[in-house]
Order: C-alpha cells, then structure tokens, then sequence
C-alpha cells in the first residue's frame, strides 16, 4: 500500500536526507515544488541529489514566477542513503508516496506473468484468423 511523504529542504552544506529513520520502504520522488514566501520571491533554486556519498546530480532549476514546480519520477531503495543539497534561498518541498520493495520472490512471479501474457499475444497472433489486425 503507498502512502505519502513529504519533505522540506533548505540550503545547508550536509544535505537533507531522505528518510529521518530507518525503513523498509522505496520511496518515490514525484515532486518538487518552490516554499515560496515574500522574503525568497524571485530568488532560484537549484534542487540536487547524491547517493551514498556519491556525486550530485542536478534534479531541476526552481524559478518563482517562471517554473515553481517540477515532476520527478524516482525511486530510493531502503538502503541508499540519499542526500538532497539546495542553491539558493527559497527552500523546496519534495513529495512522492513509500512502497514495499520488490523482493526476488516478487520478481520471478512479475517474470512468470509476463512470459504467461506474451504466450497469450503470441497464440492470438499465430495466423490462424483469431486476430482482428
């Protein structure tokens, strides 16, 4: 079952991290948006990722008044420590949804699936007049 989260970064030279504690969960990055206020009206934000202590990667440029907001389509697995870093002043808020992790178990019952759906196509499309192309 997914549930929401949502996260504030600010500029600081650690980083936010993702997770507050230890879970079990992947959680999903879907957006980021501008904390606009009075004070941070037109300045940019440079919203950035790291995992395990790697480089950053630039997610988005964030921009009151031209592009506040930005879809992001990520997953973190529960044990990457992953780390967002902010450029500029206006804070940024991250939101996306947790889920279970797909164990190996998970995975062979999705390939079993799969290979039982293209036996399917493959029978409709066999030539023998069952397929309405």
């Amino acid at each position: 079952m997914a549930t929401f989260w949502g996260l504030e970064v600010k500029n600081n030279a650690e980083g936010t991290p993702l997770r507050s504690a230890p879970t079990d969960l992947v959680m999903v990055l879907k957006q980021a948006a501008l904390a606009t206020d009075k004070k941070h009206k037109q300045a940019t934000s440079i919203l950035s990722v790291s995992v395990d202590g790697g480089d950053k990667f630039v997610l988005c440029h964030l921009t009151p008044g031209t592009c506040e907001q930005w879809g992001i389509d990520l997953g973190f697995s529960p044990n990457e420590d992953v780390r967002f870093f902010l450029t500029g002043s206006c804070p940024v808020h991250l939101t996306g949804f947790t889920e279970p992790e797909m164990d190996d178990d998970d995975d062979d019952e999705f390939d079993e699936l799969e290979a039982a759906y293209d036996e399917d196509d493959d029978m409709e499309s066999d030539g023998t007049g069952n397929d309405d192309d």
